[in-house]
């Protein structure tokens, strides 16, 4: 009878599970494994592809679970309102949606909590029996699921549920560099609120002088690229391309060419306009020009919202994650 260390099968099963995951994953990208790990395994960082591999600045945690095989089960999803507000009446709708459950210690969910929605830990599942990979975001788990259903940190350990659509594959990888770039959401979403704010205080004289300064700084942002996962952007920024064409925003521009459709004289001067100096006459023209500009900062200044209210619950097991894409 040998006699020595011995390598358990959830060890082999474990290192399996990490090698499969890194064949899902571009070459380029390097997967960094910590030593000890408290809950984390991997931190994984993203690569351009080509010739010359540039790193992209954005960075995943991951906390890899392996099985031979996990069982799959038809939950029934509830409707319900957006759980940032007070709970209210909602259409008393169901949905049915194949997850795969896995039991997690709260210790974990809790450090994953603690460290914020802003940087994202992603839960992955790796079934041996079919190489597959299966994820889901635990930090907007935690925040949209598990702190509105009860205090999870009273439970040893906690059931999550991950829909078996959340497979990791070469079709999907922008989502998971959507979630490496979170925190530079967070940042231009802070960024534009803090413009937005600025604006307030400018004259219509110098609002040209301040938005094309504003673009060039939130421009910066590689989070307007693709993969974007947020429909409003995409809006947004057709909107931003509007007016660096034509020096008049789409809505304000409509509102002009409506005017002149009816005959009215777009140049003419009125004393009192929103955003504009109450002690000179201003034309409609200007006005429109000054106003849509400022509609636009605050539709921008929305975003952030938007990501808080809706786009976080995508890819969750939520009425709401289960539409959305």
């Amino acid at each position: 009878m040998l006699i020595g260390k011995k390598r358990t099968e959830s060890h082999i099963i474990g290192e399996a599970g990490v090698n499969i995951l890194k064949q899902h994953l571009p070459a380029e990208w390097v997967v960094r494994e910590y030593r000890p790990d408290y809950g984390i395994d991997l931190a994984v960082e993203l690569f351009t592809s080509g010739e010359k591999c540039v790193t992209k600045g954005a960075h995943l945690f991951i906390q890899v679970k392996a099985s031979y095989e996990f069982e799959r089960y038809i939950k029934s999803i509830p409707n319900r309102s957006s759980v940032e507000k007070p709970s209210r009446p909602v259409e008393d709708k169901k949905f049915k949606m194949e997850v795969i459950k896995y039991k997690l210690d709260t210790d974990f969910l809790s450090t994953v909590e603690r460290m914020g929605s802003g940087v994202p830990v992603l839960l992955c599942l790796i079934e041996i029996k079919t190489k597959e990979v299966f994820f889901v975001c635990l930090s907007d788990y935690i925040e949209k699921i598990l702190v509105n259903e009860q205090d999870y940190t009273l439970q040893k350990t906690k059931i999550v549920y991950i829909p078996t659509e959340n497979t990791i594959n070469e079709s999907k990888l922008g989502i998971l560099e959507w979630y490496a770039k979170r925190p530079r959401f967070y940042a231009l979403f802070n960024k534009i609120h803090y413009q937005n704010s600025e604006l307030e205080y400018v004259s219509q004289y110098d609002i040209s002088k301040y938005i094309e300064h504003f673009i060039r700084i939130i421009r910066r942002f590689d989070v307007w690229e693709e993969p974007l996962f947020i429909p409003h952007m995409k809006q947004l920024d057709s909107e931003i391309n509007y007016y660096l064409e034509h020096g008049i925003t789409k809505q304000g521009d409509g509102i002009i060419k409506e005017m002149q459709e009816r005959g009215e004289d777009v140049d003419a001067e009125i004393w009192e306009a929103t955003y504009c100096d109450y002690n000179e006459e201003v034309s409609w023209r200007e006005a429109q020009r000054v106003q849509g500009l400022h509609c636009l900062w605050k539709d921008l200044s929305e975003l952030g919202n938007l990501f808080e209210d809706i786009y976080k619950e995508a890819f969750l097991p939520t009425a709401l994650g289960n539409v959305l894409y």
